[in-house]
């Protein structure tokens, strides 16, 4: 299918990008890397006769180092993120996570920003943002404003953000001495397809007994999740028991749904062996 005609504007500068959304309101949308946006115009199950084209907005593609952390731009690419010297060294799991997110065609194109805002509770990047604390920032009318990513997604597509709202780069703050993270994914179908369920894990140890322990999941909840009342594994050892009530927590909160990638049984067996296998490794 081809798509139906549409005017791409070209703003240079945040305000002038804002200004153009809310002048033509749900008639426009605005456009990254594109590629999930434009397969759904060329199948013709979304047409916006308005595109606002954020490539032209300078500075939305950098990766800085902060004094206490990484900024990464909206429009930075998977595949520039998958092997920027920067993230490889800081963030690993972040490398790792980003370089299974489809092929390299898509990752060549396709945009951070663009990544969360989607909000599908599939896709690779959240998990190992939301164990890592990430925040993100939006500029709308009212200015800039900073939104902890364990708030941002509000359910399947659907965000925070408001109408004319746009997010313009992810911070993640430096982690600290003696952590770790993992990141973990299972498909049953093809490699590059969505996983069945993804999984991180942060880790921070003393004297070999765990100081923090975050776990963020992908595809078993309506947007991605990050596990919370964890505290009872602070000062302990973590041995099969506490391993288990970690399990208990994850198998409580979890609410996956059946679908070709698995029914909802198998989802929560998965999710509970990959959880296990991603503290093992921090544990090891």
């Amino acid at each position: 299918m081809t798509i139906r005609s549409f005017e791409l504007l070209q703003p240079h500068s945040l305000p002038e990008a804002v200004e153009l959304l809310q002048k033509h309101g749900d008639d426009a949308r605005a456009i990254g890397g594109g590629t999930t946006l434009v397969i759904l115009m060329k199948q013709r199950a979304l047409h916006y006769p308005y595109l606002v084209d954020l490539q032209t907005i300078p500075g939305l593609n950098e990766i800085k180092k902060e004094r206490d952390g990484v900024r990464i731009g909206a429009l930075t690419t998977h595949r520039r993120i998958e092997l920027s010297p920067l993230i490889r060294q800081d963030f690993p799991v972040l490398a790792e996570a980003f370089g299974h997110i489809g092929n390299v065609r898509v990752r060549q194109t396709a945009s951070l920003g663009g990544n969360l805002a989607h909000a599908d509770y599939r896709l690779d990047p959240p998990p190992p943002l939301l164990v890592l604390g990430a925040e993100v920032s939006a500029f709308g009318s009212n200015g800039a404003r900073t939104i902890p990513l364990k708030n941002f997604f509000r359910g399947l597509y659907e965000t925070v953000l408001e109408p004319g709202e746009i997010l313009t780069d992810v911070k993640i703050p430096q982690i600290p001495a003696n952590s770790k993270a993992a990141y973990l994914r299972y498909s049953t179908l093809s490699a590059n397809d969505w996983p069945c369920v993804n999984v991180a894990a942060f880790l921070r140890q003393e004297n070999g007994r765990c100081q923090e322990l975050r776990v963020a999941l992908g595809g078993v909840a309506a947007t991605p999740l990050l596990i919370s009342g964890l505290e009872f594994a602070k000062d302990q050892t973590l041995d099969e028991a506490v391993i288990a009530k970690v399990l208990s927590a994850v198998e409580a909160q979890i609410s996956p749904s059946s679908d070709l990638r698995g029914s909802e049984w198998y989802k929560r067996q998965m999710a509970k062996l990959f959880v296990k296998k991603a503290i093992e490794q921090l544990n090891g």
